[in-house]
């Protein structure tokens, strides 16, 4: 068979192959693009409960009673709720991403989340007063519940940011290091606070 009868079906697997490394790199970017956006979404909802746990931890420095404690902790969770309930579409649009390329982990952080909405729809404020021993159960409870949360979500971004390539990886890391590295810079900032929530605190009725 003569070359130049091939040159033809040359030509035509030469353009489906160029073709279909184009289509590649074009989907590929879409899923970055996307595995990016979802990164920054889990990464939003992870501040915010890092910001209640930090608050919390702070006020419990000099161990006060529950009667004291209660109308701080009250503050920091209406703030943490607000958030999550304003990024609630864009947190759901994270897990909807990770689902495409991990579903077990991704059914992980759907359980971890609807876990925490249930423990911060609980009346604690009341309990606090009627049932102290419950209402303490409850916050230790609560503790746990926010520190698995808070490992879940670290290992979502991180998995959602390493589909992205390891230069997003490797900013996500970075971005967790320097929060949790600036835990101290964050009390100082609650103690500047402290003046302003403690107006609250004051004259928020029981």
């Amino acid at each position: 068979m003569k070359i130049e009868t091939l040159l033809p079906l040359f030509g035509v697997i030469l353009g489906w192959g160029l073709k279909s490394i184009s289509d590649y790199f074009a989907t590929r970017k879409e899923d970055v693009r996307r595995y990016r956006i979802a990164t920054f979404y889990v990464l939003r909802s992870h501040k915010s409960l890092m910001d209640y746990e930090r608050g919390t931890r702070y006020f419990r420095q000099n161990r006060p009673t529950i009667e004291e404690f209660e109308p701080w902790r009250a503050i920091l969770e209406l703030r943490f709720r607000e958030s999550l309930e304003v990024n609630a579409d864009t947190t759901s649009k994270a897990v909807e991403t990770l689902a495409s390329v991990d579903p077990p982990l991704a059914a992980r952080i759907d359980n971890t989340i609807k876990n925490i909405l249930f423990t911060f729809k609980k009346d604690l404020a009341a309990l606090s007063d009627s049932d102290p021993e419950t209402y303490a159960k409850l916050i230790y409870n609560q503790d746990q519940l926010v520190e698995m949360a808070l490992a879940d979500l670290k290992a979502v971004a991180l998995s959602l940011a390493a589909r992205s390539g390891f230069r997003q990886k490797r900013n996500t890391l970075c971005w967790f290091s320097e929060r949790e590295s600036g835990t101290e810079d964050f009390i100082d900032t609650m103690r500047e606070q402290q003046g302003l929530l403690q107006k609250v605190v004051v004259e928020k009725p029981r």
